[in-house]
């Protein structure tokens, strides 16, 4: 184990240097903090955005539920991918232009200043359903560290796992801030890419070549009826399921905040080339990846098979060193989440509800604000730790027993908060501020209860499918029957092309 942990450690120092030679930057002001500065260049903003949204749950739980479930677990792909293409070419460019008009710098900014939120009322709740299912998204993360670490050195001790991935994170997002998070990001999707294209490949070779290990697969279905068919996915309810959890992307506002961080909107084409392209292999690079192991192992060689198959077929199939490289991968997925979502939660506690609702009035102290930011983040992920823990000793067919139902949760519950009011605002001038805020509460409310309540074991169709449309009913209902801005023409048209100055020179990404 001595030459995987130091390829994985070598992995963790250099993003650690990142962060550091990050620090200065960051600290200058709250939008370099929170925003790099708008100056990101239109391939760091890809990679960031993709990867930022896949995390340990595409690594660890897309691989370990096809392991057992099978190829069905494909149909979750094209829902997010599709999605997200949709959100690079249509989405992202308005929003860009409008958070630049009106300098705003967090994903709350924006709908506070699109729905004309004086009071204050918007930024608080919108920043408690963040604060909810971003506390317990990184607590997913810190769970798949856990998991690894557990395996990788043996360790009994839960928390020993959940410490070490904590401090790894914490350490260089407090002190790098967005730009060390982007950064990073680009050498977490390239690992990521590697790790999911190479390691199907190696399993199919140790199955015997790419027909004898579908053969393998080809018996595993005919003894366990349509378990390995594309189309058995629990009927029409699971493949809508499955395509459903695109809904997820428009409200996770980690996603949301790459966009607004380019340096140009015009930029954002060659993102969405780039970023749909590294989507797709991503994606079905886990699907196959989850196939090779289920060519090459059973499920019972596991004790969790749904979350410890990467991580078994990386250290069972190479070399120390080589395995280290490829937990480094599993690492990266963790790490390109949970740092992004560390920094929202921080900026949503101390620029949308400290600086922009409790010190209304008074002067910005830019330093002062960034250092608040780097002790909420630090107080949170603690808090996101204890969570993990306290999940650790969770039912193993609970919403917690895995890494992607923990994720799926939380992606939904912001899916369904945060994405009606975000895409109907970009281009509906009857959205109003009460509508927004009824979504806020119902569709975080409509996921917690229908997981909780049985709804997604009865029927079969998951939370982010039943969340957003009850989001989006809610918020069209209560828009209309309420009065929206009165300059909503106005906020509208600062979200076209003209409403930007033209640049001539492009903004510096370092």
């Amino acid at each position: 184990m001595t030459a995987t942990a130091a390829a994985l450690f070598l992995y963790l120092a250099v993003v650690t240097w990142i962060g550091v030679r990050s620090a200065r930057r960051s600290s200058q002001s709250v939008g370099e903090f929170y925003l790099g500065g708008r100056a990101m260049n239109e391939i760091v903003v890809a990679l960031s955005a993709v990867v930022s949204g896949r995390s340990a749950w595409l690594m660890m739980g897309m691989v370990g539920l096809t392991f057992v479930y099978g190829v069905k677990m494909a149909w979750f792909i094209p829902g997010y991918v599709v999605m997200e293409l949709l959100l690079f070419l249509f989405a992202a460019p308005r929003i860009r232009r409008f958070t630049q008009r009106h300098d705003d710098v967090t994903f709350i900014d924006y709908l506070a200043s699109r729905f004309g939120d004086r009071s204050g009322l918007l930024r608080v709740v919108a920043a408690l359903v963040v604060v909810i299912f971003f506390t317990a998204y990184v607590g997913a993360q810190l769970k798949a560290g856990q998991v690894m670490f557990g395996m990788l050195f043996d360790w009994e001790s839960v928390v020993a796992g959940i410490a070490l991935m904590a401090a790894i994170i914490g350490f260089y997002t407090i002190l790098g801030g967005f730009r060390a998070v982007s950064i990073t990001d680009v050498i977490q999707a390239t690992l990521m890419i590697v790790g999911l294209v190479v390691l199907p490949i190696v399993g199919f070779l140790h199955a015997g070549g790419f027909a004898a290990g579908w053969g393998r697969l080809q018996a595993v279905a005919s003894e366990e009826g349509s378990q390995f068919s594309l189309v058995a996915f629990g009927g029409l309810a699971g493949i809508v399921s499955g395509l459903g959890i695109g809904f997820g992307s428009p409200g996770n506002p980690h996603i949301i905040v790459r966009y607004m961080s380019i340096d140009r909107p015009e930029h954002l084409r060659t993102a969405a080339l780039v970023g749909t392209f590294w989507n797709v292999l991503l994606g079905w690079g886990a699907v196959f990846t989850g196939l090779a192991a289920r060519a090459l192992y059973a499920p019972s060689v596991l004790p969790d098979p749904k979350n410890q198959a990467f991580v078994h077929m990386a250290t069972d199939l190479f070399p120390p060193f080589l395995a280290g490289l490829m937990l480094a991968a599993l690492v990266a997925a963790i790490m390109s989440t949970a740092d992004s979502q560390l920094l929202v939660i921080s900026s949503s506690i101390t620029h949308d509800v400290y600086q922009k609702v409790i010190r209304r009035g008074h002067p910005p102290d830019p330093r002062r604000a960034v250092t608040l930011g780097r002790i909420t983040t630090a107080v949170v992920i603690v808090m996101a730790g204890i969570l993990s823990w306290i999940s650790a000793g969770a039912s193993k067919e609970g919403v917690f027993s895995t890494v992607f139902s923990y994720v799926l949760l939380a992606w939904s519950g912001l899916g369904a908060s945060f994405g009606p009011p975000l895409l109907l605002s970009l281009w509906w001038k009857r959205a109003t501020r009460a509508g927004a805020l009824t979504s806020f509460v119902l569709g975080a409310a409509v996921c917690i209860l229908w997981v909780a309540c049985g709804g997604k074991t009865a029927t079969g169709v998951h939370e982010a499918v039943v969340g957003f449309l009850s989001s989006t009913l809610a918020f069209v209902v209560v828009s209309l029957m309420t009065k929206p801005p009165e300059d909503a023409e106005a906020l509208l048209a600062s979200m076209e092309p003209e409403a930007l100055p033209r640049q001539v020179e492009r903004a510096p990404t370092s």
